[in-house]
């Protein structure tokens, strides 16, 4: 079940919410019950088989976090090989193919999609999370029926942000208290969040799968705006659903960690991964840097530990050379941060500028199907002929329905009419970027009052999305 389908947006995610309004009436038991039998539902549907990979995970690491906890000089060796398990499973489905493909048995085997759980990542770092409290005795008291509901609640099992437990869980027997403001703020976050998915990040895909899909043969212009397309759609799709998680969860009166902060107003690199992702970036430190020795051994073993964790993000992303080269990128740009201190020389919005466009040159890499793909998109910025963009690529921006009605027009107007189909499409990179500058939903939602305007806009939101379902692809971080 997709979370920008009908079905989720009309009849799951009300009929959850009313289920667990009445719920909560009967007790701090029911509403659990209901939660965990929601979440189950969600990860099942298009995949029921994979319920059992992710019951045996669920059953295993609970039990082990349980036996860490009263374990005593042993309890290191458990949180390894517990984490090292995890990790196989892992890797057994998302990097089987790619291990393969170096050895002459390419194409011999493959998991089963159908089996492997939805979300796997995400999960599986959560449940890597729930063995490392156990180790520092941060968990108190978590039954098997808050470890479920943690693992597989519908808001965060897709694209995360990546939980602790011992974050949710107090939260699901004792959420807080039912207001309708509350309710309004999470709705109006939720649309906002799916707004962006479905109209703006849908836009600038088209933008990226055309010019992506004829690198090398684009005029300058033409590469420019493709990667800032997908610079705009990742943006877009993954804050759209930072945003959609965290109103689904506060309609129920949780609260989920920040997990996207404004990353593209970013001066530096490091202050990209403080906004960027930011419980990914949270895991990798307290469980992958720290243990490593962190900063505290010398500046020589911090730069390794920060490359090492840069490439482990890259290969928790996807298996393939163009992921861990955009890891790599980023680990060498944070290498170099650090070796520099804190010496400034450039004012903030050349900082800022130079962060942009790094970011920007390393997305192609991270969205490119092979690194030969990447180098002759950013070839194509040297090759001769800077001008306007080509009309095939302003007509690549359109959706369906928007550019039929802009057809329509032209027909109407005749040879004036021809300027609506290029520049009414190209005014969505400006807009987009403009977008970037203003007050996330999330900040919005901490100092919501409601008003006319914002119910106008969350109505034309929630419409708008609907109408242009059709054909909307699934969130980027889905994939990973």
């Amino acid at each position: 079940m997709s979370v920008q389908s009908h079905l989720f947006v009309l009849a799951f995610l009300p009929a959850v919410l009313l289920l667990w309004r009445l719920g909560r009436r009967l007790g701090e038991r029911w509403p659990r019950v209901l939660l965990l039998g929601a979440g189950v539902l969600f990860c099942g549907w298009s995949a029921p088989l994979s319920l059992l990979v992710l019951l045996a995970e669920g059953v295993a690491s609970y039990l082990l976090g349980r036996r860490i906890i009263r374990a005593g000089a042993h309890k290191k060796g458990l949180l390894i090989a517990g984490a090292a398990g995890l990790l196989a499973v892992l890797a057994w489905f998302k990097y089987t193919g790619f291990v393969l493909s170096l050895t002459p048995w390419e194409g011999l085997f493959a998991p089963p999609g159908w089996l492997a759980p939805l979300g796997l990542s995400f999960v599986t770092f959560q449940q890597i999370f729930w063995l490392r409290d156990c180790y520092d005795g941060r968990v108190e008291k978590v039954s098997p029926l808050d470890y479920g509901c943690c693992l597989t609640f519908f808001a965060t099992v897709t694209c995360g942000p990546i939980t602790r437990v011992e974050e949710l869980a107090p939260q699901f027997r004792r959420p807080a208290p039912f207001s309708w403001d509350g309710l309004a703020a999470g709705l109006y976050c939720f649309s906002l969040g799916l707004a962006k998915k479905v109209l703006l990040a849908g836009i600038f895909a088209n933008g990226a799968d055309f010019g992506f899909a004829r690198a090398g043969t684009l005029s300058p212009m033409d590469s420019a705006l493709t990667i800032l397309c997908y610079t705009l759609q990742i943006y877009f799709d993954f804050s759209g659903y930072c945003d959609m998680a965290s109103g689904m969860a506060g309609m129920m009166g949780i609260s989920l960690p920040v997990n996207f902060n404004s990353p593209y107003r970013a001066l530096s690199i490091q202050d990209f991964w403080g906004r960027w992702h930011i419980t990914l970036s949270r895991f990798f430190r307290q469980c992958v840097y720290i243990p490593l020795g962190g900063s505290r051994r010398g500046m020589w073993i911090t730069c390794r530990n920060i490359m090492t964790i840069f490439l482990l993000s890259g290969l928790w992303h996807g298996a393939g050379w163009r992921f861990l080269i955009w890891g790599g990128l980023h680990g060498i740009a944070m290498v170099i941060q650090r070796l520099w201190g804190d010496r400034k020389f450039l004012p903030k919005p050349m900082t800022w500028l130079f962060t942009f466009l790094f970011v920007n040159f390393a997305w192609v890499f991270f969205r490119a199907g092979r690194v030969r793909q990447a180098l002759a998109l950013l070839g194509g910025l040297f090759h001769r002929g800077w001008g306007l963009p080509s009309p095939d690529f302003a007509g690549s921006l359109l959706m369906t329905t928007l550019s039929e009605g802009l057809f329509a027009l032209q027909n109407i107007w005749g040879a004036d009419g021809r300027l609506l189909t290029y520049w009414v499409p190209l005014l969505a990179i400006p807009v987009g970027l403009a977008l970037l500058a203003c007050p996330n939903p999330l900040e919005q939602a901490t100092r919501f009052r409601p008003t006319v305007g914002k119910l106008v806009l969350t109505v034309l939101c929630l419409v708008g999305s609907i109408l242009f379902f059709s054909g909307v692809d699934a969130f980027i971080y889905a994939n990973f």
